[in-house]
């Protein structure tokens, strides 16, 4: 009983503290980039591979920027991928911009979509690379206030948090609210308390030179996480990570819980071989399924469900807070407490093995940066 009561006691104060930095740094509005006329010729690159829900209004969205000198590149690795067939509908509704789709099979390494830009690559026509991930809708004025932060020299990347646009059934809806709930205020909270050093994958605009001066795609390209590999390449070799106050919206669609768990088991073991500190210390985002096992062995309950009601409660609160921060789907208060108990689900699973699913391939994450097919 005192061993469940000194671990309860240590999640709810962590979970606690936490919850409270986030309605801290969540309640400050990420300041708006300032008006510039700076409009320097941009390659958005649009990594593709399948025929993925809303692929059509999100590469139309990404065509449609109200951008001056834009040339977008998409790329896939097979003719007889599904998207082909959207792609090229999209390009010849907008004759006017300058498009490029690169086929290539090529794999410069095991990580799919890092191999794909590795591709597009050679197409790109400018100094400014955006890139951007085929499920994802941003609105036409997007991209020129994105870019700002590279017209500082020293700036060598930006990137911008994203939320989740789910499909209407309760897999998609529960997934994402993990981007809303948890991935946005974990994100604020980490940035007060440290340089940026990392990007995030949905999207991504870095300067030519700064690419050539870490090694070009190919150099990552085993990366177990590409965005993280990026921003991290990008300030350790001396340029900083800019995050812009623009947000995009990423669509999920999970037909399953069970593929729902699949996606995230990547990202978690992704995150624990790159930061497996705190990996571990994740569980205080999530602490409500500990609390509820140990109030069911040994932790009195009196102290118990004062303690976890609170923390439900908390947690509903800021879900509303970020609904009233942040363009983000509607308020669902009575998604917050499942939620929170697939991440500690996940959370479990996730040191019980390397292996994850991507692309139809099976890749084991490695120690560090770096991943390999299985079969190798």
């Amino acid at each position: 009983m005192l061993a469940s009561s000194l671990i309860g006691g240590a999640l709810a104060a962590g979970g606690f503290a936490y919850l409270g930095l986030a309605f801290r740094h969540v309640g400050r509005a990420l300041p708006p980039a300032p008006a510039s006329d700076w409009r320097p010729p941009v390659t958005l690159m649009v990594p593709a591979h399948g025929q993925t829900p809303h692929l059509e209004e999100c590469l139309r969205s990404i065509c449609g920027q109200d951008y001056p000198a834009l040339q977008v590149v998409f790329g896939l690795h097979s003719p007889d991928d599904p998207a082909r067939s959207v792609i090229e509908r999209i390009q010849a509704e907008f004759p006017t911009l300058d498009t490029t789709l690169v086929i290539d099979g090529r794999r410069a390494g095991s990580n799919p979509k890092n191999a794909n830009l590795a591709n597009m690559y050679p197409a790109a026509k400018h100094d400014i690379l955006a890139m951007i991930d085929s499920d994802v809708m941003i609105p036409p004025d997007f991209l020129a206030r994105f870019i700002q932060p590279l017209s500082d020299p020293a700036t060598g990347g930006v990137t911008s948090l994203y939320s989740g646009k789910p499909e209407s059934n309760l897999a998609s809806r529960v997934g994402a609210l993990f981007h809303n709930d948890w991935f946005i205020p974990s994100v604020l909270v980490d940035l007060a308390r440290r340089d940026m050093d990392i990007c995030y994958g949905a999207a991504i605009a870095v300067t030519r030179k700064a690419l050539t001066a870490i090694g070009g795609f190919e150099a990552m390209a085993d990366a177990v996480a590409q965005d993280f590999v990026f921003g991290h390449e990008l300030y350790r070799n001396g340029f900083k990570v800019r995050l812009s106050s623009e947000l995009v919206a990423t669509v999920v669609a999970e037909p399953t819980f069970s593929a729902l768990i699949s996606h995230e088991l990547r990202w978690n073991r992704a995150i624990r071989a790159i930061r497996p500190f705190e990996h571990f210390l994740s569980i205080f985002m999530s602490p409500l399924g500990p609390m509820l096992l140990l109030a069911l062995f040994g932790w009195p309950l009196w102290i118990a469900l004062p303690i976890i009601a609170l923390h439900v409660w908390l947690r509903i609160r800021l879900h509303r807070l970020l609904r009233e921060r942040f363009d983000l789907p509607p308020v669902e208060p009575w998604l917050v407490p499942l939620r929170e108990l697939v991440n500690f689900a996940i959370w479990l699973r996730t040191p019980l093995g390397r292996t994850v699913r991507w692309d139809n391939q099976v890749l084991v994450t490695g120690d560090g940066l770096r991943m390999k097919s299985a079969d190798k």
